[in-house]
């Protein structure tokens, strides 16, 4: 990721602070763009370093696989339990499939992967793997108050006690396998080095300060 673009991924997702205090139906157009650039300056990344052929093919098998897991929810409620997709009905197909969070889920995979190859480029791959996995996890778990709330993607409720805490952790072990598997098919990049910073961990860590947010704003209310 090119600085100019990291400052533009940065400067977006800070806007998504203001929206912590309106309504989460309002400036829908937000969660578009913002999806929509972060995954495309992570396939633009993909084909920069790896080719198009590679990239295509990388960045198809992670955005199926988790489409695959929504898919899997919608119809059968597992892995991820009962969950009810909001958001526009324009950015759904069937009425029912969201497009946004498994393009999300390209994005923050991406995003993790490079950032861990960065800081820990001397890691094997299998190591690799399991520090973004841990990545990718802990920002989903970061970012559920943001999605569920503030944002309303899906209607979701980790907090309701009983059975819900099993279907939450069913839910996050998927995600941990998915994100440790599919870390592995990003193509080996033997001439990263962490310099001055790194880009793809700055945008990372402006969005889980956005997530942290409103964690502060919005979980006192849910406990």
């Amino acid at each position: 990721m090119k600085k100019g673009t990291a400052i533009l991924s940065v400067i977006l997702t800070l806007l998504g602070g203001f929206l912590l205090t309106r309504e989460s139906s309002t400036y829908a157009w937000w969660d578009v763009v913002w999806v929509l650039l972060l995954a495309i300056l992570s396939y633009i990344g993909l084909v920069t370093h790896a080719g198009l052929a590679k990239a295509r093919a990388c960045a198809g098998i992670v955005v199926v696989v988790f489409s695959a897991f929504i898919a899997l929810t919608v119809f059968t409620g597992w892995p991820l339990g009962p969950i009810r997709f909001c958001g526009p009905e324009a950015l759904k197909l069937g009425n029912s499939f969201p497009l946004l969070p498994p393009l999300l889920a390209f994005a923050l995979l991406s995003l993790c992967q490079k950032t861990a190859a960065q800081i820990f480029s001397s890691a094997g791959r299998n190591a690799l793997a399991i520090i973004t996995a841990g990545f990718f996890c802990l920002t989903l778990a970061n970012g559920l108050v943001f999605l569920c709330k503030a944002r309303l993607w899906w209607l979701w409720n980790p907090w309701g006690g009983g059975s819900t805490y099993f279907q939450v952790a069913m839910a996050f072990v998927m995600l941990a396998l998915a994100g440790f598997f599919l870390s592995r098919i990003y193509p080996e990049d033997t001439g990263l080095k962490l310099t001055r910073w790194s880009p793809e961990g700055v945008v990372l860590l402006t969005i889980n300060m956005l997530f942290i947010a409103a964690n502060i704003l919005l979980l006192p209310r849910l406990l």
